[in-house]
């Protein structure tokens, strides 16, 4: 063979021949969505609604899991396929869906200059139990309003479902 042991091994992994076991019930390392677009995008209003889109989706995930993050990722793929990651540490952890968003917009709109982009994702990481999410803030009095107003909006969705109720900016035209 021309590309000797590694090259058989290669040919055997590509056709799903692998006798190595898999340990699917693995440490949670990061909680994520991201959305390829049907085309690319540059306006920053397009792309916020869907990082708020993405945002719920994220949060949703936490909560179900019982986990929140220190650590709040935006992903972003340009259409000539150059990736883009921008991360952002939180003094407490986090698993609502606003401050997600809010700390995700801000990067975004810095990384919103004209720019097309073909994806867009975000992400939690530095995974902490949900225990120890979203104390709160002497900082920003709003946030816990915002906290609040979102987890009534949990508890209605987990009484009459998912589409229950929505915010303004998830509401598609």
């Amino acid at each position: 063979p021309i590309y000797g042991a590694t090259g058989l091994w290669l040919a055997r992994v590509a056709q799903g021949q692998d006798s190595r076991a898999v340990d699917p019930g693995g440490e949670m390392k990061t909680i994520s969505s991201e959305t390829t677009f049907d085309k690319d995008l540059a306006r920053l209003e397009d792309l916020e609604k869907i990082l708020w889109l993405q945002a719920e989706r994220v949060s949703a995930r936490a909560k179900s899991y019982q986990l929140s993050g220190h650590t709040i990722v935006l992903k972003l793929k340009t259409a000539n396929f150059r990736l883009r990651t921008r991360s952002a540490s939180l003094d407490a952890p986090t698993q609502l869906a606003d401050r997600i968003f809010r700390v995700a917009r801000a990067a975004l709109k810095r990384e919103a200059d004209g720019t097309r982009f073909r994806l867009l994702g975000v992400g939690l990481s530095n995974l902490a139990p949900a225990a120890q999410a979203d104390p709160g803030s002497l900082v920003d009095p709003q946030s816990d309003k915002r906290a609040a107003a979102e987890r009534a909006m949990d508890k209605i969705r987990g009484k009459f479902g998912g589409e229950a109720v929505k915010k303004g900016r998830g509401l598609r035209r």
